[in-house]
């Protein structure tokens, strides 16, 4: 599973950009400030993600791992990253 997910990382970057625009455009067109702000946190945790695949520094705002830190620690950030991209599809931004 990991050969292949690292193998694709390009797609998967694509992919997780695409899915990104188009949860952004269907939940808040219109709504410049929550539109904005949903893209750049998804875009936020999608770049760890993707750093990660492509063997790079896996960071989540001051902090991360660099490529030569623990592979198990790396995969878990990653995958922290991962969730938190996901959940961002939910949350409701309007105050």
């Amino acid at each position: 599973m990991a050969a292949f997910l690292k193998r694709n990382a390009n797609l998967i970057g694509v992919l997780l950009l695409l899915f990104s625009m188009l949860n952004v455009f269907l939940r808040f067109f219109g709504s410049w400030a929550n539109f904005l702000t949903a893209l750049l946190v998804q875009l936020w945790f999608a770049q760890a993600v993707y750093s990660y695949l492509v063997g790079g520094r896996v960071s989540i705002g001051p902090g991360g791992l660099g490529k030569d830190a623990d592979p198990v620690w790396r995969g878990m950030l990653a995958g922290l990253a991962f969730f938190a991209y996901c959940v961002v599809f939910f949350l409701d931004f309007n105050p």
